[in-house]
């Protein structure tokens, strides 16, 4: 959310965010440090409305534009706004600064020349001279850029598109919007959200469509991420080379301390030589490991501020996106809401309509489909329900007709059950007794037919 308030010096009408409120900002017109107050009711005021409806955008550009600006030609503001170059540091301004801040140092550590930190710097050979600048170059450019950052966070502030104009944003009144950005203290080219907002509206004021206005400001959000991620290339350049200089000067240190202590093994008889030989061992190696330190410690020291403001600008970023997406695409009026197709207000009305009364008449007509549907599922139903009715009964009969059997084979396996109860019976009173059964001697009749033969 934005709200307007007002500066409590100047009087100008300021537009802050919700993450503003309560907090100290400074007015981008008048400089003047204040806590931003809580939101307020703003006031109707139709007739400054109508007023600023009635007037020229030349004569309000003529009314409140600064001195040393032109106000933007009628119906082509396009030729005042340039490109955009965001938080992008100079080079030359950066190392210009960048020497200053060298000479600084070393007039600083020239009278500390005999303690530890002095040698470091004054007596390690060339590479902490060049580490020296390459990080107060370094710092330099984070330092203006952060100055670039306080500058388009002021530019938050601005009341670009007030609603005194009109509340709603169409084609007709782009050039009074544009009118006032051109009054406002900051440049479109000083400004991520300057720009973007001109961008939009002067799209907006050729092909009058709302749609293209919002790809437009998204294809711009992407343009000014690659900006800003551009614009740290040389300070990452600087934290990669600043270690590698470290290393080189290690690299040299190493090779001396090696050379020197090589050349007095010639003469081993001269113990004053090889005493002189094993200072100059010692003191390339303090150079070695001592630039490395340099290096490292300064290469910490530009990463995390580096990345910090990074992060910030990528965060400011996304609140121009918000700002964009409240104050400008939703007030943008195209009138294809209340226009279709080159037609009025009421054409369209009635056309719609029309159009409604045919899909009414299609959905009765699926409806009724619909019932005769769900009346033939109903009947399909019946016929199932009768024919479940049929099995249910053939299955009773046969449920029947089992227990029938099984009654008749419990009757049948209690009759068994009787006759060998008596069979029992008898072979106990029979008991030791033996019983011979004779059969008679039957006849062959095979023999017989055979003797009648021979």
């Amino acid at each position: 959310m934005f709200f307007k308030i007002e500066c409590p010096n100047c009087g100008k009408v300021l537009k802050v965010g919700e993450q503003h409120l309560n907090r100290k900002a400074s007015c981008p017109y008048c400089k003047n440090s204040f806590v931003v107050p809580g939101p307020k009711e703003e006031p109707q005021e139709d007739e400054a409305q109508q007023f600023f409806n009635s007037l020229d955008p030349g004569d309000v550009a003529k009314q409140r534009l600064p001195k040393g600006k032109s106000p933007p030609a009628k119906g082509g503001a396009a030729s005042v706004w340039q490109s955009n170059t965001g938080s992008d540091v100079s080079l030359l301004v950066s190392g210009g600064v960048a020497v200053l801040l060298s000479i600084a140092f070393y007039g600083l550590m020239f009278p500390m020349k005999s303690t530890y930190l002095g040698e470091l710097f004054l007596a390690r050979g060339w590479v902490p001279y060049a580490l020296v600048f390459l990080t107060s170059w370094s710092v330099a450019i984070l330092v203006l850029k952060a100055r670039k950052m306080s500058q388009q966070r002021q530019a938050m502030l601005l009341d670009l598109l007030p609603t005194d104009i009109s509340s709603d944003i169409t084609a007709d009144l782009v050039e009074k919007f544009l009118s006032h950005i051109a009054t406002q203290p900051v440049r479109p080219e000083e400004s991520y959200l300057v720009n973007r907002v001109v961008r939009g509206l002067e799209h907006f004021r050729v092909r009058n469509n709302a749609s293209e206005v919002g790809s437009i400001l998204s294809s711009q959000a992407e343009i000014d991420a690659t900006t800003v991620a551009s614009s740290y290339t040389m300070a990452k350049v600087f934290i990669w080379a600043i270690p590698i200089l470290g290393f080189i000067g290690t690299v040299i240190g190493i090779s001396a301390a090696v050379g020197g202590f090589s050349g007095s093994l010639e003469d081993t008889s001269d113990v004053t030589k090889l005493k002189e030989s094993l200072n100059g061992v010692t003191g390339g190696l303090a150079t070695a490991f001592d630039t490395t330190l340099v290096a490292l410690v300064m290469s910490l020291l530009v990463k995390f501020p580096t990345s910090s403001l990074q992060k910030q600008e990528e965060g400011f970023l996304n609140g121009i996106d918000e700002y964009c997406n409240e104050n400008l695409l939703k007030r943008l009026d195209d009138g294809r809401d209340a226009v279709e197709g080159g037609m009025t207000s009421d054409a369209a009305l009635e056309a719609w309509t029309r159009r409604m009364e045919a899909m009414g008449t299609k959905l009765s007509q699926q409806v009724v489909g619909w019932e005769k549907i769900n009346a033939g599922i109903h009947e399909n139903e019946g016929e199932r329900l009768a024919r479940v009715k049929e099995v249910d009964m053939v299955m009773a009969r046969a449920g029947e007709s089992m227990r029938e059997s099984a009654e008749s084979l419990r009757q049948g396996i209690t009759q068994l059950n009787t006759g060998l109860h008596g069979l029992n019976e008898v072979l106990d009173a029979l008991g030791q007794q033996k019983v011979t059964i004779e059969v008679p001697e039957r006849r062959r009749g095979w023999a017989f037919w055979r003797s009648n033969n021979n």
